[in-house]
């Protein structure tokens, strides 16, 4: 059925790796954020959403996932993040005055990753089990990755601190 709907949509792969990857991080982070500050579920389909498009997009004008393209990977992630972020920020009107700092912060958390794994994986089929090992915990630590900075970007973000506006600047 999924190769029908890819040749009826004129889709790629990537359209599939953004809806897996923007859902399943999306439900983790909302989990948590439910309990945490009340995140609906809607944080869930923003990352959803957020992450799929620029994937969908690449997928749409026939982007060549290629070797050569090492930069490809790592600047869909940082366009995937930045419009998460945006979607989500609304999320984060009401319990931090700096919501805005969650779109920056959302394009890093989604790059850094992406960086990390071009860095380390090996590029099309292992051909030793080691290979296949550190293709997985490339991934594996990606995500680590991704927890650590978002997480640590929205519990400074939540802090006290920073759910006061930014006094106003005297003239």
């Amino acid at each position: 059925m999924l190769a029908e709907l890819q040749d009826l949509f004129h889709v790629g792969n990537g359209v599939y790796i953004g809806v897996g990857m923007g859902w399943s991080i999306g439900f983790a982070q909302w989990r948590i954020a439910r309990k945490w500050f009340g995140a609906t579920s809607q944080w869930m389909w923003a990352s959803t959403i957020g992450v799929t498009i620029p994937f969908l997009l690449a997928d749409l004008v026939g982007t060549q996932w290629d070797r050569d393209r090492w930069y490809l990977i790592p600047a869909l992630a940082a366009a995937a993040g930045l419009l998460a972020g945006l979607l989500q920020r609304s999320s984060l009107r009401s319990h931090s005055g700096k919501p805005n700092w969650w779109v920056a912060a959302s394009a890093a958390a989604w790059m850094c990753p992406a960086l990390l794994i071009q860095l380390i994986i090996v590029p099309y089929r292992p051909r030793t089990p080691l290979e296949a090992v550190r293709n997985t915990g490339s991934i594996l630590l990606g995500g680590v990755v991704l927890g650590v900075v978002s997480g640590s970007a929205l519990v400074w973000l939540l802090t006290p601190d920073t759910r006061l506006p930014d006094p106003p600047i005297a003239n």
